[in-house]
């Protein structure tokens, strides 16, 4: 009979101890990396906190010495002390304006109650001319309801020829004029007359009657 030869392998258990002791030191290798980059990127983490907390202090201070440079310019400040001759000067303007706009409301109630103008009057006037009659004022008021009339004649018997002449106008219909006056000039060698012709007041006219 043959005999039977039986051969084991006795380096099989040395490799698989060898194998499961290279995993754990390349799970060691590999825990150790990633601690090393946690450390790192925490490192890196402190570096740039700090870095901005170092900034946010030079902003801060750069704030404080602003505030400081303009607490003091305002300090410097002067408040300008104002001309009593030109608070005069406004106050005159003012109280100006004020009598202008009175003046401009009693223009504009004057031509409301007179909505033809006061044109019909010196139209008038300019019609009836007579020579050796001329006129320096002519004065309306009241909305024209009132006339004073200044001028100079060398006959004073051309007043009542230019009443009647100024009758026959329709801006001068139903007018009264009831102050005349007349004063010589006697340094004139021509013996001019001053004279001045006034028409009666409304309250006057209704008493006429």
């Amino acid at each position: 009979m043959g005999s039977v030869v039986q051969q084991i392998n006795l380096y099989r258990g040395q490799a698989a101890a060898a194998s499961a002791s290279d995993g754990a030191r390349l799970m060691l290798y590999a825990g150790i990396g990633a601690l090393l980059i946690v450390g790192v990127l925490a490192v890196l983490g402190e570096v740039y906190l700090s870095g901005l907390s170092e900034e946010r202090d030079a902003v801060a201070g750069t704030l404080r010495r602003q505030e400081a440079e303009l607490a003091k310019f305002r300090a410097s400040l002067h408040k300008p002390k104002i001309d009593p001759f030109l608070e005069a000067e406004l106050a005159n303007l003012r109280a100006l304006q004020r009598n202008l706009d009175a003046n401009l409301t009693a223009i504009t109630q004057h031509t409301a109650a007179a909505p033809s103008g006061f044109s019909p009057f010196f139209g008038g006037l300019a019609r009836n001319t007579l020579d050796g009659l001329w006129f320096n004022t002519v004065g309306l008021s009241a909305g024209g309801t009132e006339m004073v009339l200044r001028g100079q004649t060398t006959e004073p018997a051309l007043i009542p020829r230019l009443l009647q002449t100024l009758a026959a106008e329709e801006a001068f219909s139903g007018r009264t004029f009831r102050n005349v006056t007349f004063e010589r000039q006697e340094e004139s060698p021509s013996a001019v007359v001053d004279f001045e012709l006034r028409s009666a007041q409304a309250e006057e006219v209704g008493d006429a009657g």
